[in-house]
This record gives C-alpha cells, sequence and structure tokens, in this order.
C-alpha cells in the first residue's frame, strides 16, 4: 500500500466501522430499548427495521448521487444525517419519532458505507482491491466485537439505552473531519458501461444471477435474526444476566474477524466454491443446534463456531455471483450488494412478527430457516453455473 493511499484508505475502512457500530448493537440495545419506550420487544424492532430501511435507502441515493457529487461532499451529507439521528434519538420518549431518528441514522449509514466502497474502487484494482474488501469485513466484524460490548456493559451499568450510538457517532465525527482535511480520489460523471458490446448472454446466466441475490438475501436475514434476537433469548429464556446475554453477540463478530482472515488464507489455495458450500453447510447445522439446546455454555461455544465459519460466505456469494457476466460489470456489484440491504431491511420485520406470534426461541428457528434456504438456493445456482458452462462449451466446440 503506498502511503499516499494510506489516509483514504482508513478513512473508507472508517465507514465499515460505523456501519457495524450501529447495527451488531440492535439485540443489545433491544431490551432497554422497550423499557424506555414502553413497548414490547417485537414492536420495539420497528427502530431496527426503520435503520436498515435508511440503510437501503442511503445506498440507492448513493448510485445516483456518487456521479454527481464529490466524495467528501457525500461524507458530509451522511455523517451530518447520522449525527443529528443520534441526537435526535437521545432526546426522544416517544417510540414513532426514534424510529424516524433511526431513520436517518440508517440513511447516513447506507450513504456513507458506498462512499467508502467508492473511495476503494477508485484506489486499487485487482487483487489489491480484493484484500482492501476484505480488511473491511474484518473491521466491520472487530467493531461488532467491540461495540455490543462498551453498548452491554452501558446497559449494565444503567446508562441511557443509546450510549453505544453515542459513541458510533463520535466516531462518525472523527471520521468525516478526516475526510475533510486529506486527499480523497475524484469522481465525476460515471462512465456507462458499453453493454452492446456484450456478447449476448444465455436467460440461464441471469438464473444464476437472480439465485444467488435470493442466496444473499436469505443469508442476511438469517444472520441478522440471530443477531437481534439471541441476546433476548439468553435472558429471557435461558435466564442470562444482562451482561452475559449482551456479551453474545460480540461472541459471533469476534471469531468471525479470525474467520475471514483464515478464509481468505484458504480461499487462495482451494475453490471459492467449496469454500462457500462448506460454510453454506456449516450455518445450517450450526444454527439448527442452537435452536436446538438449551444450555448457555454451550450456546456460547456454538456462537463462536458459527461467527468463525459462516461469516466468509457473504463475500463469497457476491464475489462468485458478479463472475456471472464478464468483466464483472459494477451494476451487477451494487445489485447483489443492495440485496443485502434488503435482507437487514427485512430480518427485523419478519422476526419481529414470528416473535410476536410464537415467543422469542422462534426466531432461532427462523435464524436456521433461512441459512438452510440459503444452502438449497446457493446449491441451485452452483448447479445451474455449471450447465450453463457445460452448455458453452458444447456450443464454443460445435462452432469450432
Amino acid at each position: 500500500m503506498k502511503i499516499g493511499k494510506l489516509p483514504a484508505t482508513v478513512v473508507a475502512i472508517a465507514t465499515y466501522v460505523v456501519a457495524s457500530g450501529i447495527f451488531t448493537q440492535s439485540g443489545v440495545v433491544l431490551e432497554p430499548a422497550a423499557v424506555r419506550f414502553h413497548t414490547s420487544l417485537a414492536d420495539t424492532a420497528v427502530l431496527f427495521s426503520s435503520a436498515s430501511a435508511g440503510n437501503l435507502a442511503g445506498m440507492l441515493v448513493s448510485t445516483v448521487i456518487v456521479a454527481l457529487v464529490s466524495i467528501r461532499r457525500i461524507l458530509i451529507g451522511a455523517y451530518a444525517c447520522l449525527i443529528v439521528g443520534v441526537a435526535m434519538i437521545v432526546g426522544s420518549s416517544h417510540l414513532a419519532l426514534a424510529s424516524g431518528a433511526m431513520f436517518l441514522i440508517g440513511l447516513g449509514v447506507g450513504t456513507g458505507l458506498s462512499a467508502g466502497a467508492v473511495i476503494l474502487a477508485k484506489l486499487y484494482v485487482d487483487r489489491a482491491r480484493a484484500v482492501a474488501f476484505l480488511s473491511t469485513d474484518c473491521a466491520f466484524s472487530a467493531t461488532g466485537f467491540v461495540i455490543p460490548a462498551v453498548a452491554a456493559a452501558a446497559v449494565s451499568a444503567h446508562w441511557i439505552w443509546p450510549t453505544g450510538y453515542v459513541l458510533v457517532a463520535g466516531i462518525a465525527l472523527v471520521t468525516l473531519v478526516a475526510g475533510l482535511t486529506i486527499t480523497l480520489p475524484a469522481t465525476g460523471r460515471a462512465r456507462r458501461d458499453a453493454l452492446a458490446a456484450e456478447p449476448v448472454q444465455s436467460p440461464r446466466v441471469f438464473v444464476t444471477i437472480a439465485l444467488f441475490a435470493a442466496g444473499v438475501v436469505c443469508y442476511i436475514i438469517g444472520q441478522t435474526t440471530f443477531t437481534i434476537w439471541a441476546p433476548a433469548v439468553l435472558h429471557d429464556v435461558f435466564h442470562a444476566s444482562s451482561l452475559q446475554s449482551g456479551s453474545i453477540v460480540s461472541a459471533f463478530f469476534g471469531p468471525s474477524s479470525l474467520g475471514l482472515v483464515t478464509a481468505a488464507f484458504v480461499v487462495s489455495r482451494l475453490q471459492p466454491r467449496a469454500v462457500l458450500l462448506f460454510a453454506l453447510v456449516m450455518g445450517a447445522v450450526l444454527t439448527f443446534a442452537l435452536a436446538s439446546i438449551s444450555s448457555v455454555g454451550v450456546f456460547f461455544v456454538l456462537t463462536f463456531a458459527f461467527g468463525f465459519t459462516t461469516t466468509c460466505m457473504y463475500k463469497l456469494m457476491i464475489s462468485i455471483g458478479s463472475e456471472q457476466l464478464s468483466g464483472s460489470p459494477p451494476p451487477l456489484v451494487t445489485a447483489l450488494l443492495l440485496c443485502s440491504g434488503i435482507g437487514t431491511t427485512l430480518a427485523p420485520l419478519l422476526s419481529g412478527w414470528l416473535v410476536k406470534r410464537q415467543g422469542l426461541h422462534a426466531s432461532l428457528w427462523l435464524a436456521f430457516a433461512f441459512h438452510a434456504a440459503t444452502l438449497v438456493i446457493v446449491c441451485a445456482a452452483l448447479a445451474n453455473e455449471s450447465l450453463v458452462r457445460r452448455a458453452s462449451r458444447l456450443d464454443a466446440a460445435g462452432r469450432s
């Protein structure tokens, strides 16, 4: 990495730290927020749906404005929204107002995250770009270990429930100040892809892409459902302490950092598809085990394994899915990334609806159902990909 790229790279990675800090503490603050607003846990989950909707809106908006506005201005707008949202939620005593504030927070997160991705895409190419994006995953997981632990400690000490959000707003402010004082890559009007010059694609290719997109949505719903509801399950079903139950999110994201580094090492030596299949199987097996056991100690051990073995599948699905069209066109990558925003938005809605009707423990079975669905869908995608490649080889042989 050249020294001149380092400050901008740090700012880009910081946008992922901010995103992780906001979303990974959801399960920790769910119960104290419900107490603050005098609502049920299922009703309070609308806060996280609002943040996820804002995140998705930020991603959508950024696909347009990044071609028209400088990255510096995008960061200013993004983190101004986030800081205003946090200020609103600290002073709010009404769930509806807090939901609006969470939408603003999510809008800032999604827009800032997109700006960070653009910075890295403009600074690096080829393998260096892959390493840069891997570093964002590691930063995301590491933050998911630290921030929920701090939020859990704040809840245990009876501080205000959005203490963790205030901390993340401080990180966003530092990131914004840094973005104002360093050199960032220039952006202009986006170059349109010359789609007409590309060879005509088989319709089956787009079936594969659609399956990978569905797989990303299902995986994110399953993972987000677990991180939202696992602390409440430990506290209310297994009767663990507030501090212990709150630390389960850190127990997931801590090992995932090591798992991502390990996955990068393994992928350099094995086929990415084989690594993805292993992660998919482990996701289904471990979520089934988590939903089936009743021991707090075993729950933590399984969560360690769950975080270590499965978090790599997100970027692997996006990577393999983007290979289906020659040149991996940016719109395809963006579409797959947006699927994660859709999954993050749907998870609190679906899980909140189920918990309201079937109880807290049903959330773990929902996490298993979506991980199992991801396994089935991605296996179908890989099988379809194999058929497309075989047909392409036969067609090439026939023409020769």
